[in-house]
């Protein structure tokens, strides 16, 4: 078959065709190069530049980091896609990945990190708590699932109910101490209390005598002075 002519609607089919997404299993992620089918794929795996960069990394033993680099990235692009999208409502896992592949045709693929299929990777999400996993409510098929982005500020049950039980503990040592505390105050009071009659109040040994002496004595009224005076002075004149 003859190539097709420049400017003719059959190349232009074929530039249009080369510049869309092909098939994300036939995409290579280390060079950047999207081949169209598996024959493609095949022998760009066996080619000098794709094998002296495989080579190159094993030498120098950044192959762990490179994928390391491409599994994070992925993760971390595939989460605030759908934070900003959906925020924190539900939508098919299925559906969601093609909203990713046509945000940006530049995106990291898949088939670069250690996840075999798009199920794998969302229950790796709903495992390390960064998504809610669902399945359809009549239907059982794993392959059609829901997801729903976890919202970092929104504590789940477990942590609710370990911070309900923390706060509960904390109440009820508080109360012991004040208990504690208020035993030591009453015990103190009732020992100073104890030693205050020792320590202010002289105690009498000897019997107790009460005097009754001068109360019903009655002192006799005095003389004038004046009056005894006068009569004296009387009775010489006589």
């Amino acid at each position: 078959m003859g190539k097709a002519d420049f400017g003719s609607a059959k190349y232009q089919a074929k530039q249009l065709k080369a510049l869309g997404l092909q098939k994300l299993r036939f995409y290579c992620q280390l060079c950047l190069k999207q081949c169209r089918d598996a024959n493609g794929f095949k022998m760009h795996l066996s080619s000098p530049s794709h094998t002296g960069r495989v080579s190159n990394m094993s030498e120098d033993g950044s192959a762990l980091a490179v994928l390391e680099q491409f599994l994070s990235q992925f993760e971390g692009d595939f989460l605030r896609l759908l934070r900003v999208n959906h925020g924190t409502k539900k939508i098919s896992a299925n559906k969601f990945y093609q909203e990713y592949i046509l945000n940006d045709k530049d995106h990291v693929h898949m088939n670069a990190t250690r996840w075999a299929s798009l199920t794998a990777f969302v229950k790796h999400l709903g495992r390390a708590g960064k998504v809610r996993v669902e399945l359809p409510p009549d239907e059982d098929d794993e392959f059609n699932l829901f997801i729903r982005l976890v919202d970092a500020a929104e504590p789940s049950a477990d942590k609710r109910e370990k911070n309900l039980q923390t706060e509960e503990e904390r109440q009820a040592r508080f109360l012991d101490s004040q208990i504690e505390k208020g035993k030591q105050l009453l015990s103190q009071a009732s020992v100073e209390n104890a030693s205050k009659p020792h320590e202010n109040q002289p105690v009498s040994k000897g019997p107790v005598t009460i005097s009754l002496k001068g109360i019903g004595a009655k002192k006799a009224p005095k003389k004038p002075v004046f009056a005894a005076s006068s009569d004296d002075d009387d009775d010489n004149n006589e």
